[in-house]
């Protein structure tokens, strides 16, 4: 009888303030104790998180080294709300990010402020979706900002293996949502591959690795579906394929 595979992650915390490990415990629940991950024939996955805030940055460095994937977390707060300090330390970590996603073979998922700070990290501009609201520098998010919130349709607009078993191009899913700011332009040398009717830059990679950034929420609304399908909902089945990723990088090779 097979050994469980054990996948190890670092937790990259992109939330304003002081490091808090008690966030996104969802998030980390989902993961770690709801997604059952198999390939093939192969052992259970288990997935283990170390939660770093972005501020320690020279922990994360010496982190990397030993971990099988990135994970950059959701925030809550205004991109240009990080000032002063805030904003060095975000800069010196999203320096970090790039040389990391250019020079080694670590995958990296970025999930929805976290997709918008992959993004910000390789040069893309990142703004509110409502276009009142766009270049200014609010403290917190406005209440009445237009924003993509709930059950959301997104259109493929191109293959990817991320989408095995969720969708065939050209095809639509259903994802969470829950996103004041956007990303604006795709940055090379990341692809598009989905977007909605309210905003367009939904799920991006870098061609040939194992980097992808979602707009939406895949750990969010598993046992909520339009269509009443009682399977995996399709955030699931993106984590999965992630993860199964993951794993044959780790010990196959691809």
């Amino acid at each position: 009888m097979h050994k469980p595979a054990i996948l190890n992650g670092l937790l990259v915390d992109l939330e304003f303030g002081k490091p808090d490990n008690s966030r996104f415990e969802e998030l980390r629940t989902n993961l770690c104790e709801k997604l059952t991950l198999r390939v093939a024939h192969d052992p259970v996955i288990t997935i283990r998180l170390e939660h770093l805030h972005f501020s320690q940055f020279d922990q994360i460095r010496n982190n990397m080294k030993t971990r099988d994937f990135i994970l950059l977390s959701p925030q809550g707060t205004p991109w240009r709300s990080y000032r002063g300090v805030s904003r060095q330390q975000l800069d010196i970590f999203g320096k970090l990010l790039v040389e990391t996603v250019r020079s080694a073979d670590i995958p990296v998922l970025g999930i929805c402020g976290g997709h918008q700070f992959l993004a910000m990290s390789f040069g893309a501009d990142i703004d509110f979706i409502d276009s009142q609201f766009v270049g200014s520098s609010p403290e917190t998010y406005p209440v009445h900002a237009r924003a993509e919130r709930g059950l959301t349709v997104l259109n493929t607009l191109r293959d990817d293996r991320i989408f095995g078993g969720v969708a065939k191009h050209p095809s639509k899913f259903e994802v969470m949502e829950s996103h004041t700011e956007e990303v604006k332009n795709t940055p090379y040398p990341f692809v598009n591959l989905a977007r909605s009717a309210v905003s367009e830059i939904q799920l991006i990679t870098i061609p040939g690795t194992i980097v992808y950034g979602m707009a939406f929420h895949p750990e969010r609304g598993w046992s909520e579906n339009i269509s009443g399908e009682s399977d995996a909902t399709a955030g699931e089945k993106l984590l999965r394929n992630f993860f199964n990723l993951v794993y044959l990088n780790r010990y196959k090779a691809l």
